[in-house]
């Protein structure tokens, strides 16, 4: 891509001090993000999503500590920032929804209050002016009857509608990057497609660029322009959402799209990955994907695989494609991944 990132994240190190352990969380990580984009981080639970993004607002929990790389924006590196940098940049500029709105919310404090504090804070109005600012947030985010919500407290809310105050607090700062973590995973499917529309209303309106961090790749395929795919605190392949569902390499990014629920054929049992992630308080030799790759070549126990580029905007991080590798064939039901997608409807993979 020839257009400029507005976060460069290059080789980043983050380690956790853990009962006098060090857990090495993420292991030289690099992202770009790139102006008004949709980019989706996915993997499972511990692979590092969370802890990665979290250092583009300066959220680490207080024993984890970046040990090596650079986040580029604006031209400053944000592994370098004090909290008083930060002040300028969390929810001004950079904002995040968290997976549980209730962690987010002040349970005490009335909903309205919330939103009209984010809006005095970073966008400067005051008083009536700023109050009705709150009341327009909370109609656009989709909340009936606003005025009489505004007097209401979170628990007077379903969650769904406790997601949408979120997004409102978030979007009321107006930032350049929203960072959405897991924002659909409590809710049922009809609200999740709610909420995720919401998403993309807003970010059209606002020039957003949007980070999603999910295990969900059906959210993927609706919402993602790019895709990143982590595994034990690494990116091991990112290409477009098209490069991704349809020509994939990395043994773990096709491991997960055998496991779509969407994939899976009536009367036979939805594909698992066994095996399970490794530790992370040991060192990791060769492919951390190996032991539990049926597949996996004599070279993935012994050396780390560099990234092979497979386009333009598309790599893996894999030994299968290094041109001495045996041809590796895909699994089948990867290889037929175009069509059965085609049922899913309604997603970008079909537009």
């Amino acid at each position: 891509m020839d257009r400029q990132p507005i976060i460069s994240a290059k080789d980043v190190e983050i380690t956790f001090s853990l009962r006098g352990k060090k857990l090495n969380a993420i292991r030289k990580c690099s992202l770009d993000l790139y102006d008004g984009e949709t980019l989706a981080i996915v993997g499972e639970s511990g692979s590092g999503k969370s802890v990665f993004t979290k250092t583009f607002v300066g959220m680490l929990d207080v024993n984890g500590k970046i040990t090596g790389g650079s986040i580029m924006y604006e031209g400053r590196d944000m592994t370098k920032f004090t909290e008083k940098d930060w002040l300028g940049v969390r929810g001004k500029k950079i904002a995040m929804v968290m997976q549980d709105p209730m962690t987010s919310l002040n349970p005490l404090k009335k909903i309205g209050k919330q939103i009209q504090e984010s809006i005095e804070h970073h966008q400067g109005l005051k008083g009536a002016e700023a109050k009705k600012a709150a009341i327009e947030m909370l109609a656009k985010v989709g909340i009936p009857d606003p005025e009489r919500r505004y007097e209401q407290y979170p628990h007077e809310f379903s969650g769904g509608m406790r997601q949408r105050v979120v997004i409102a607090i978030a979007a009321a700062c107006r930032p350049q990057i929203l960072i959405c973590d897991e924002p659909t995973t409590a809710l049922d499917v009809t609200i999740q497609a709610q909420i995720l529309q919401l998403i993309r209303d807003l970010q059209k309106e606002l020039g957003m660029s949007v980070i999603y961090i999910t295990h969900d790749l059906g959210v993927v395929a609706n919402v993602a322009d790019r895709v990143a795919v982590m595994y034990a605190g690494q990116i091991v392949e990112y290409g477009t959402v098209e490069e991704i569902f349809y020509d994939a390499w990395h043994p773990y990014t096709w491991a997960l799209l055998q496991a779509l629920p969407q994939l899976g054929t009536k009367g036979e049992a939805l594909p698992t990955i066994d095996g399970t992630p490794p530790n992370l308080f040991n060192e990791i030799k060769g492919d951390a994907f190996a032991p539990r790759n049926k597949h996996a070549l004599a070279i993935d126990f012994v050396a780390e695989p560099p990234f092979f580029q497979v386009s333009e905007t598309h790599a893996a991080k894999t030994w299968y494609l290094d041109p001495r590798a045996p041809k590796m064939e895909r699994p089948h039901s990867i290889q037929n991944l175009r069509e059965k997608m085609g049922k899913m409807g309604g997603s970008n993979l079909n537009g």
